[in-house]
């Protein structure tokens, strides 16, 4: 029996997510809300379930416990890039995330805490498709 990949069953993530997570912290009563659910929604999984997982277990050791809200969810999840990326532009999309998370989405300010002119920073944001509007939230 053949299963399409879960990029193409998204609608499949309303039952997987939260049978995940009792599987991946049974007895916690970790739920997802709407808005990290929407995120979820809208990544690529090109890793299946497996990656799916993955993103879970990263998650949990944010929010161990409650209702994942959007913030919660690793960095990886605030981007859509186009190809694979090293370790190191793994770490620095992660520094970008987070700056911008740090500063409400001020790019200007990110920008500075990172040591990287405004340029730059619009520029990798692009490179590495982060969701600049999303990690506003984080």
């Amino acid at each position: 029996m053949t299963v399409a990949p879960l990029r193409h069953r998204v609608e499949d993530l309303e039952q997987l997510v939260p049978a995940l997570l009792d599987r991946l912290a049974p007895g916690r009563g970790t739920t997802c809300s709407d808005d990290a659910m929407a995120v979820l929604a809208r990544r690529a999984w090109t890793g299946n379930v497996t990656e799916l997982g993955d993103v879970l277990q990263a998650t949990l050791r944010r929010r161990p416990v409650g209702t994942i809200r959007r913030d919660d969810l690793p960095p990886s999840c605030s981007t859509t890039s186009r190809r694979a990326l090293s370790p190191i532009e793994t770490l620095e999309r992660d520094a970008i995330v987070q700056a911008l998370a740090e500063t409400d989405g001020n790019r200007k300010s990110a920008a500075a805490r990172l040591g990287m002119s405004r340029s730059s920073l619009y520029r990798k944001i692009h490179a590495f498709g982060i969701d600049a509007t999303g990690s506003a939230h984080r």
